[in-house]
């Protein structure tokens, strides 16, 4: 069989080095939230008024110093972030306004979700392991509620002197009282809103909806590496009830990182600037519109980067034309809505004079243009001076009307002898993509989102090993608590090879699951994990000394469920390895044609004649075989024990080359099925890029 080298992409990791005030071993967990509740209304009648909310959070420490947990007026202890998100219309928005934050005041120190605690013996610490709640009652609390621009969300500092509870609320007659570092905030003129989580009742009630609720822990001196669980948000149902508000959670359960990830299909990623500030994440999703134009939708979520955002910059192809523009902050104040202009080959988007993108925010974006998607940059200038440079770029897909390879498939095959797997009842990332080569010596389970009772006959996941074919052992988990159970529903074993692929766990007799539930296997430093580069960001938890935790090694995980189906015939599948770039080789693939046979690759210029014959043409000694593709080029290859082959198709590194279109099709010899023992694929049309 033929072969030769793939080429991949190489992901680029970023720098673990940390902020300037890092303390080493410092590392706060975000472990529950939860309970969000209704203290009140002001404003007009229902559905026209605000509320005031709060909710509850579980944090433990799982590293290696205590964390301190002195309260205000003294500068270092835990703060909390909270947001409130909505996903309507194809496009996640914040509700809430810019929150106060709690001021942890003192930790209980109990056991929690990190083991055993070593109790220092005072509140002012949480010790190792120790775990601590904070009600909804006590993050309503206004006495240690503060606005979150005192705080350096990057550094995790607050300056007690001058602060809002030092000087007192300036609305209120006789203050502000004097900077001197001495309480002096007096509630006497608070409502049931003032400083609460606070929402227009009206952005809960959008038919369709879905609703989030989020929090972030912030830590003085969290090295950047370990707070990949400082933020964490779960799903809810707000529900009026005629005299107030419930807000019940669903299905849609606890997970950690941006709250951007619930906004389904979109992709997601970040960047900062360098260690000397924090990061900001950007969710985009496109779409060709009717008119030869596409939409941009930009969602971006300024995590922690205290020099906040005064511009967004995207770039546009020379002579491009953008359109229908919109921005959106988290008010509904058009005075200080960003401005929206070109500016060379880039659409702007500016802020007015200090009404910047804040940390725990996310702003929206949108426009049109007449340029199709691409990989790409955009750009966030410093509203703020401070140390770094002066804009932060993230990856992201922009319109720079460069032309992607493309890789398309049409028409209908015809089924083979070979029998079928298992039709996925349930996939997250079935595409694959490029696996990274992390590894863990602890065993990992991906979360599998279902609702309702389901039989699981077996499971495969995208992974590969490093040191052979090894036999790993397999579960399956129900979920409790928002993650998996202590023990597994059911416990097979799982066989990986060395080759990227989706490898299977099969359970003697169907497993019943009921609602979202984990799949997974026991790992080794030999296995390479079942997460992607890229993809649609999934999560995974992690198992040490018979603890679960959330885990930030799986991003994208890639797994097929399977459930009880009657076998069936299936067609050669075509695929491919790569896409058609000038100058790079790219493979086109076929699968489940017969094992240790003969297989020809049909390549041509058209998909509509061949010699004069109109395509599609059937077959002679076919009943349903059609040849689509004119038979330009016959490459003909054996297949593998599993019935797999590839072809390699360089494309010369020549600009004129830019843009054709080509057409493959697999021919599989497979005798026992008709009388001219041959059975096809679908086609594939390809478009060379650059």
């Amino acid at each position: 069989m033929r072969t030769s080298t793939v080429p991949l992409f190489v992901l680029l990791a970023t720098s673990l080095a940390a902020q300037s005030n890092s303390v080493n071993g410092l590392d706060g967990r975000l472990t529950v939230i939860d309970n969000m509740s209704y203290y009140g209304r002001r404003g007009p009648a229902h559905p026209n008024g605000e509320i005031g909310m709060a909710m509850l959070n579980t944090m433990c420490n799982p590293g290696s110093v205590n964390i301190p947990w002195f309260a205000a007026m003294q500068p270092n202890h835990p703060k909390f972030g909270f947001m409130v998100a909505r996903v309507a219309d194809d496009r996640i928005e914040q509700i809430n306004e810019w929150s106060y934050c709690k001021h942890a005041f003192l930790s209980i120190n109990v056991n929690g979700a990190c083991g055993q605690c070593q109790n220092p013996g005072t509140g002012a610490l949480m010790g190792l392991n120790c775990a601590d709640t904070y009600a909804p009652s006590n993050n309503a609390s206004r006495t240690w509620l503060g606005p979150p621009e005192e705080i350096n969300p990057w550094l995790g500092t607050w300056d007690p002197v001058g602060s809002y509870f030092d000087i007192g609320d300036p609305v209120q007659a006789g203050y502000p009282a004097p900077a001197d570092g001495v309480r002096s905030l007096s509630q006497s003129i608070f409502d049931s809103v003032d400083n609460r989580i606070t929402v227009d009742e009206i952005d809960l009630t959008t038919l369709g909806a879905k609703y989030y609720y989020g929090l972030q822990l912030i830590h003085e001196g969290e090295s950047v590496g370990n707070r990949w669980d400082n933020l964490a948000h779960r799903g809810m149902n707000p529900e009026f009830n005629g005299s107030g508000w419930m807000f019940a959670n669903n299905n849609e359960v606890q997970h950690y990182g941006s709250i951007l990830s619930r906004w389904n299909g979109a992709s997601i990623t970040s960047g900062s600037n360098g260690v000397d500030d924090g990061r900001f994440y950007v969710a985009v999703k496109t779409r060709a519109n009717n008119d030869g134009t596409y939409h941009y939708e930009y969602a971006v979520h300024n995590v922690d980067n205290s020099r906040a955002g005064s511009s967004f910059r995207v770039p546009l192809a020379p002579g491009a034309v953008f359109s229908n523009a919109s921005f959106g902050d988290i008010d509904k104040d058009p005075s200080n809505d960003w401005s929206i202009q070109q500016a060379g080959n880039e659409v702007v988007f500016t802020a007015p004079a200090n009404e910047f993108h804040e940390w725990n925010t996310i702003y929206n974006f949108a426009f049109d243009a007449n340029v199709a998607p691409a990989a790409g940059q955009a750009a966030i200038d410093a509203g703020r001076p401070g140390p770094g440079a002066a804009f932060v770029s993230i990856n992201t897909t922009v319109p720079t009307g460069a032309l992607q390879g493309t890789f398309t498939t049409f028409g209908d095959g015809c089924p083979g002898s070979v029998i079928a797997p298992p039709t996925p009842c349930l996939e997250f990332n079935g595409n694959q993509g490029f696996l990274t080569n992390q590894t863990s010596q602890y065993e990992h389970c991906y979360e599998v989102t279902n609702s309702g009772p389901l039989q699981i006959t077996s499971f495969s996941l995208v992974t590969r090993s490093q040191t052979g074919t090894v036999t790993r052992t397999a579960n399956i988990y129900a979920q409790v608590g928002g993650q998996p159970a202590a023990t597994p529903l059911a416990t097979t074993t799982i066989t990986i090879g060395t080759a990227q692929d989706f490898y299977s766990a099969t359970f003697a007799s169907p497993v019943n699951v009921n609602g979202t539930f984990y799949i997974g296997y026991e790992n080794s430093n030999s296995d390479v994990l079942c997460t992607l580069t890229t993809g649609y960001p999934g999560y995974g938890f992690m198992r040490n000394a018979g603890v679960w935790t959330a885990t930030p090694v799986i991003q994208f995980p890639a797994w097929q469920v399977h459930c009880p189906a009657p076998p069936q015939n299936i067609e050669p599948q075509i695929g491919h390895t790569g896409l058609p770039k000038l100058g790079t080789t790219y493979h086109v693939d076929m699968s489940y044609g017969l094992e240790s046979s003969i297989a020809v690759l049909v390549s041509g210029l058209s998909n509509t004649a061949h010699n004069g014959t109109p395509l599609p043409t059937l077959l002679p000694g076919t009943s349903s075989c059609d040849l689509l593709v004119a038979a330009d080029a016959l490459d003909a290859v054996l297949t593998t024990a599993a019935g797999t082959a590839n072809a390699p198709i360089t494309v010369p590194n020549t600009s004129s080359m830019i843009g054709l279109q080509a057409y493959h099709q697999w021919a599989v010899w497979d005798p026992t099925v008709n009388a001219l023992g041959i059975v096809v694929s679908r086609g594939a049309k390809v478009t060379v890029g650059n």
